[in-house]
């Protein structure tokens, strides 16, 4: 008896702590962050705050909201397992009423005089057999389990690679305008040497024009990037979970270092088919969906229930006792067709997610493909772009030597000038192009 009362005062205590939670959820005074969206100060964004890959990575995992939705759809799927297992343990129920009354009928219709009676009960049920439905129903919402957790995994993998491509852009548009201010310097300068050169009378007016004309052009181009760069700043600040600037700084990864890759595609799709959180995810709703079979099949037969009562009742103390013992045999025997067309959907739903098991193990193979040549042209184009940078910074030189001694034109000296800014250019994006790849290619393979 007295381990019966400790079970009864656990169950107890387990609902009043999930209660508890419950009301602390619905409180709008200490919402957690990432329920809300989390402030630069409480993860220590600062504008004197250097943020590596590592910790936007870190940040982003932890805060955004996107992570908390699906941690909290992986929690709903884990209780409804629990729901599920539930069915195989027995229900226990109590009751306690009180009946005060007068009893006048058409004979004795006056009589203020009351009769009471009292009753208690206890009562539990189990079942016994249902062949498979509740087996099938607890494999079911298993499976849906481990997908909502493969899920979780998707939405970390996801939100990883929008924080890599936001912070190789914002690294990328940096570059970019470290390129346009030093060809709107550049420009700067010739115009000055142009200025003195018609001054002296060994440049015409034209020279002139046309250096200020260049210099304006390269000044539209570095508003350009810097409001790239603003627009840059503001997709990072998103995929980390922010709603506002803290002026960080980044470290940068522009120095021309990449990482080396190794792999070839049949060993990359391997990787995927054994990772990829969502191919994960979808194979996991198969064997739900075929558990579903399962269910809507047994739902054809009957069930074998047992119930037990323990009751006291009477109209004074002590109150009169009873037992009762039930079980019980239920079949539906004709429900409309309803039973037949639920196995229909279930057979439908097996065979959806088959094929959308199958569409993405194709997408897979798409994305490593493209990825993988995306690599490839970004590698070619790295090497080639190094070279065509030397070469550019070498022909500028020469240009302006024979400029100041009237040996070349302005038209020779602008297009030596815009063949640099463009290989700068061309580096800057190729090396972008690089890191994008590789970050997609850890996405669909499924590294964390």
């Amino acid at each position: 008896m007295r381990n019966k009362y400790c079970c009864l005062l656990l169950v107890l205590l387990a609902g009043c702590g999930s209660t508890r939670a419950a009301r602390e959820a619905q409180q709008t005074t200490n919402i957690p962050a990432g329920e809300r969206t989390v402030t630069a100060a409480e993860i220590g964004l600062t504008n004197t705050t250097t943020l590596t890959l590592e910790q936007a990575l870190s940040i982003a995992l932890t805060y955004h909201p996107s992570i908390i939705q699906s941690k909290q759809s992986f929690l709903i799927t884990r209780k409804q397992f629990q729901d599920a297992i539930a069915g195989r343990l027995p229900s226990i129920d109590s009751s306690l009423s009180a009946n005060i009354g007068t009893g006048n009928t058409e004979i004795k219709s006056s009589d203020n005089e009351n009769d009471s009676s009292y009753s208690a009960g206890l009562s539990l049920s189990q079942l016994i057999y249902d062949f498979d439905k509740t087996p099938a129903s607890i494999r079911q919402s298993y499976e849906n389990q481990l997908a909502a957790e493969s899920n979780l995994r998707a939405a970390e993998n996801e939100a990883a690679y929008n924080v890599r491509q936001a912070f190789y852009n914002l690294v990328k548009q940096e570059a970019l305008v470290k390129v346009a201010e030093e060809s709107e310097q550049q420009y700067q300068v010739r115009l000055n040497q142009a200025k003195r050169l018609v001054e002296v009378g060994r440049r015409i007016k034209y020279d002139l024009t046309k250096a200020e004309v260049d210099l304006g052009n390269a000044r539209l181009t570095l508003v350009n990037a810097r409001n790239n760069l603003k627009t840059a700043r503001a997709v990072l600040n998103n995929t980390l979970g922010l709603a506002e600037e803290p002026g960080y700084r980044i470290q940068s990864t522009s120095s021309g270092a990449v990482e080396e890759f190794n792999y070839d595609l049949t060993d990359l799709i391997k990787l995927a088919r054994q990772n990829q959180p969502e191919l994960i995810a979808q194979t996991a709703r198969v064997r739900a969906a075929s558990a579903g079979i399962d269910k809507a099949v047994a739902d054809l037969f009957p069930s074998l229930s047992l119930s037990g009562s323990y009751n006291w009742a009477g109209e004074n103390l002590p109150l009169v006792w009873n037992w009762a013992l039930s079980p019980a045999l239920g079949f539906n025997i004709f429900k409309g067709f309803k039973k037949t067309s639920q196995i229909d959907q279930a057979v439908a739903g097996l065979k959806s997610a088959r094929a959308k098991q199958s569409e993405l193990e194709q997408k897979i193979y798409l994305d490593l493909s493209r990825a993988m040549a995306q690599l490839a042209d970004a590698r070619e184009r790295l090497s080639i772009t190094r070279l065509i940078v030397r070469q550019s910074e070498e022909n500028l030189k020469l240009v302006q030597e024979s400029y100041k001694i009237g040996k070349a034109s302005s038209v020779e000296l602008t297009d030596a000038l815009v063949t640099l800014t463009n290989a700068q250019t061309q580096l800057v994006q190729a090396q972008f192009d690089y890191q994008i790849a590789f970050a997609l290619i850890k996405k669909t393979i499924g590294e964390k």
